[in-house]
């Protein structure tokens, strides 16, 4: 899976789950049915992991405190890929146990977080 955060290519996530919302309203008559207004279809939530070096753990900290990101991924419902405007929520960092101790790096990371689309 190809996915890219405002161009750039980024590194296989570990873990990517898609939740897609229905925004809309019910309001239930006299006679006690559902009247539904759909204000829209699939609005969408990602939650994701990435087991990462201290160079990408920066980038996605850094995406993580901008407004918007344009994410680019495959889709299934259109069989292509996508660009949908989001941002960044719930940003987590582990250092791995030990990992400083991994030569060349400045450690091993576990990154989470959820994309929100506007």
């Amino acid at each position: 899976m190809h996915i890219k955060f405002n161009g750039e290519e980024i590194i296989e996530p570990e873990s990517w789950s898609e939740d897609s919302e229905v925004i809309e309203t019910v309001n239930q008559t006299e006679a006690g049915t559902d009247q539904v207004v759909v204000t829209r279809y699939d609005k969408l939530s990602v939650s994701c992991s990435f087991q990462c070096s201290h160079r990408w753990a920066k980038k996605f900290k850094e995406y993580s405190q901008m407004d918007e990101i344009a994410v680019s991924f495959y889709d299934i419902l259109t069989g292509d890929y996508v660009t949908r405007q989001m941002r960044i929520r719930d940003f987590k960092a582990a250092l791995v146990d030990n990992s400083w101790r991994t030569p060349g790096t400045n450690g091993l990371w576990v990154i989470s977080f959820s994309l929100l689309e506007f």
